[in-house]
């Protein structure tokens, strides 16, 4: 067992590109921001996770948009997200969020985006979930 998790432990520090870290923004009121993820490949997961800190009534719209334009999440008015999906197809993925309904509160805004492989080793009681990517952030 100790060896078991030693080379666990081992493949997670051969594939793991970058720490987590937790991104913040301060969205202006009337304003849209969009942050940008490239998945190399389909059948990559991606995650999502965000929550507003402070501003107006703690909400905010958001959308993640897929290649080709294809809505993949939205909503409105919410206060926190936390989601998991699958890309479908290798591309360019959009996170966005939207403060166009306020016209005078600015929003502070805690986001994280990641990507990352699961490996199914021939055990299949185990799982490893190996980062391969952080987002990359574009304004």
């Amino acid at each position: 067992m100790r060896i078991l998790l030693t080379v666990f432990g081992l493949v997670g520090c051969l594939f793991s590109v970058v720490s987590a870290t937790a991104l913040t923004y301060k969205l202006q009121p009337n304003e849209k921001a969009c942050f940008f993820s490239y998945a190399e490949q389909k059948g990559l997961k991606l995650a999502f996770y965000f929550a507003v800190q402070s501003g107006g009534s703690f909400d905010v719209d958001y959308s993640v948009v897929g290649p080709n334009e294809k809505i993949i999440l939205e909503g409105t008015k919410e206060r926190q997200g936390d989601y998991v999906f699958t890309a479908k197809e290798q591309g360019e993925y959009r996170f966005c969020f939207n403060n166009e309904m306020s016209t005078f509160a600015e929003k502070m805004v805690d986001f994280e985006i990641a990507v990352w492989l699961a490996l199914h080793l021939n055990d299949h009681r185990s799982l490893i979930s190996v980062i391969w990517a952080r987002a990359s952030c574009w304004l």
